[in-house]
């Protein structure tokens, strides 16, 4: 498992949105399931703006999430309008030598 993985003692998650979500968002939601260490290890600050952490990579639908892309509506690329299967991938840096 990873860091994150660890935290959150599983790998993967199903969690809904409405139309119009943020990654923001869903990170806040990740955060209030799984306490304040989720915070520290994807948020360089616990105070608004909160950008990412400079060691974490998180992608949507393959594209690289950025402090700037925070708080755009996810992707809608589902049949319906609003609907959307979105996936976030979490990637903390690994370093050693």
């Amino acid at each position: 498992m990873g860091v994150i993985a660890t935290v959150t003692r599983q790998k993967d998650l199903v969690l809904e949105a409405g139309p119009g979500a943020t990654l923001r968002e869903v990170l806040d939601r990740l955060e209030a399931l799984y306490g304040p260490e989720f915070g520290l290890r994807v948020f360089r600050s616990q105070t608004r703006p909160r950008p990412l952490q400079m060691h974490t990579r998180i992608f949507v639908n393959n594209e690289l999430a950025t402090d700037e892309t925070l708080d755009e509506a996810l992707p809608s690329v589902g049949p319906e309008q609003g609907v959307a299967e979105v996936l976030i991938y979490l990637m903390p840096a690994a370093s050693g030598g």
